[in-house]
């Protein structure tokens, strides 16, 4: 089956620690989504320890590696160079990432809204799996590691309480109210052996997608400009270097009126602006990712600087 032109492709991206069971997950949403006849390609950082074979299905699934093994800033263009091939070829109507344990996925998620791609892509949905006993004494952790198990759970859309069987009842009641504590507007699914039914996972989906079409219903959202001509260079820089704290991420492409002939792309992350001539046809459009982020004032200023 080929993917219909004017379809969007949906993106699912799997998270959670080391061991926490995403490869055992992906193996029961991967049946799931083959039953309901969907053409899916599978994106892995960790191809070693997975047993590819019991996945292919005939030709319904595409496995693809990424070579350095985790997603993180500098490899955000590998991972935005494969998703432009698969938007391309037309050829999938699903893209599961599986991201490695230590990978961030505020990382994924920016690559997943890339300029180049946005516009034939829906939001991606976050499905973030943890291991209860583990979690349940990541006090023995380095304050690092805890603050990246933490923040794994704070950008789920879906949390999945894992291995629930290898705790205590009174520890797992504990481990539930923390992960709501840590993000109460997820929904969150205890099981054992990484089993979960996909209309568990489907109820979130249409909650995201109702709510608000940019966003992420726990308050990631993401938002797109395109610029239709040449802008002023000043008023531009000024915007970026006025961004509010909230504004995680941008990503975009402009041309300057001072300089028609040339594209430049921006990256802004962590209040730090980079940016560089570009020898590549790209839209001019702009993404900016953050929490809580006020859309239409951004919108607004982003009009102001197009049609000054």
């Amino acid at each position: 089956m080929i993917n219909n032109k004017n379809e969007k492709i949906s993106i699912t991206i799997v998270s959670g620690f080391l061991g926490s069971g995403k490869t055992t997950f992906l193996k029961y949403y991967i049946d799931q989504l083959l039953k309901k006849d969907e053409k899916v390609t599978i994106i892995m950082n960790e191809f070693g320890q997975f047993d590819v074979d019991s996945l292919l299905v005939g030709e319904d699934v595409s496995v693809k590696s990424l070579i350095n093994g985790c997603v993180c800033c500098d490899l955000n263009s590998d991972l935005v160079n494969q998703l432009n091939m698969l938007v391309q070829q037309k050829e999938t109507q699903h893209i599961v990432i599986e991201a490695t344990g230590i990978a961030h996925p505020l990382e994924i998620y920016t690559a997943c809204q890339d300029p180049t791609i946005i516009k034939e892509v829906h939001t991606p949905q976050i499905i973030g799996l943890v291991d209860a006993q583990r979690f349940s004494k990541k006090g023995d952790y380095t304050e690092s590691t805890t603050h990246l198990m933490e923040e794994q759970i704070a950008y789920s859309d879906v949390i999945i309480l894992n291995k629930t069987d290898l705790v205590e009842e009174e520890t797992l009641q504990n481990l539930e109210a923390e992960l709501n504590r840590l993000n109460p507007q997820a929904t969150l699914i205890s099981t054992t052996y990484s089993q979960v039914n996909d209309e568990q996972l489907e109820g979130s989906t249409n909650h995201q997608v109702k709510s608000h079409h940019h966003a992420h219903h726990h308050g990631i959202q993401s938002m797109q400009y395109t610029f239709t001509s040449a802008i002023d260079r000043q008023l531009f820089y000024q915007f970026i270097l006025r961004l509010p704290d909230n504004v995680l991420r941008l990503k975009g492409f402009v041309k300057f009126r001072d300089l028609p002939e040339a594209t430049y792309e921006f990256q802004y992350s962590m209040g730090l602006p980079d940016y560089g001539v570009i020898e590549k046809d790209v839209p001019l459009t702009i993404v900016i990712i953050g929490e809580g982020i006020d859309i239409n004032r951004l919108r607004n200023q982003l009009e102001m600087i197009q049609f000054t």
